[in-house]
């Protein structure tokens, strides 16, 4: 299961992702990676464009998103 940071942690390295991509890297089914980049997308955390090549929709983190990562590592970091 993927949780909100993984989903943040993959769009900060791999920019403009689709759907597939981010299932494929997460092991997990397309329709719940689509529902879960969606949450994203509605919290601010991610933005979506449709490539104009492929013409599918894509995913990359935002300003608000790289903050809330770097809450989670942080937090991380601090359990340590």
């Amino acid at each position: 299961m993927m949780d909100k940071q993984e989903l943040l942690e993959y769009l900060d390295l791999n920019e403009y992702a689709d759907a597939e991509d981010v299932a494929n890297a997460m092991r997990m089914s397309y329709s719940a990676t689509a529902m879960a980049l969606m949450r994203l997308v509605r919290q601010d955390l991610a933005a979506r464009h449709r490539d104009p090549d492929t013409q599918l929709y894509v995913y990359e983190i935002t300003p608000k998103g790289e903050a809330r990562l770097d809450y989670f590592l942080e937090d991380e970091f601090d359990d340590r």
